[in-house]
């Protein structure tokens, strides 16, 4: 048995680097946060029956396409999307409406083909498109993940906070999908159990 407590020995340590080698604390402190974890409650998300995660608002997720304040679509179908699209997946072909205004007739974005890198967002003079927060989506055919303008129209926005997890449930129906029931939840970082001075330092 050493003479020495935990602390005085962890003390004598950072004055003396061989008294923390000899008893091996490096291993007693990583063996004791490890028997921490294991003895604790798990923190499991619930997925996808009863809860899910909301991404934070720079996540990169599914193509979106703003609109107007009265409705109307805000793409001017400027074509500057496709042209900086490192792997070609978006289509615009571009239309006079009635008032004289350009735009798109339109507007197809391959999701298969995707790297989601955002560079049409940022090259978009109007901010009409945008990579949202929508990640659940997936299909079995290539055709499945084409997005046209009508569906891109439909998509949700993004969120003004994000990174927690909030009560959801699973439907079956015609369209497989797990939607909210709550606008705000609990972060699942906060339950997870952390030593203390990890606590302190954040």
């Amino acid at each position: 048995m050493p003479m020495f407590s935990k602390n005085a020995l962890q003390k004598l340590s950072e004055n003396n680097g061989w008294v923390g080698w000899v008893f091996f604390l490096d291993l007693i402190d990583g063996l004791s946060l490890t028997m921490s974890y294991f003895l604790s409650k798990t923190v499991t998300l619930q997925y996808p029956d009863k809860e899910k995660w909301v991404p934070y608002p720079r996540n990169r997720g599914h193509h979106l396409l703003r609109k107007n304040n009265d409705g109307s679509n805000r793409c001017v179908a400027c074509e500057l999307c496709a042209k900086i699209c490192p792997c070609e997946c978006i289509k615009v072909v571009p239309y006079e409406d009635e008032q004289g205004e350009r735009r798109p007739l339109v507007y197809d974005v391959d999701t298969s083909r995707c790297l989601f890198c955002g560079l049409c967002e940022d090259a978009c003079p109007v901010e009409a498109i945008a990579l949202g927060q929508l990640y659940e989506f997936s299909s079995y055919t290539r055709q499945g993940l084409m997005a046209d303008k009508e569906k891109l129209l439909t998509i949700p926005g993004k969120t003004e906070t994000g990174g927690y997890v909030v009560r959801a449930k699973l439907k079956t129906g015609t369209d497989v999908r797990v939607e909210a029931q709550e606008d705000t939840g609990y972060h699942w970082w906060d339950r997870i159990r952390r030593r203390r001075q990890v606590k302190d330092a954040a």
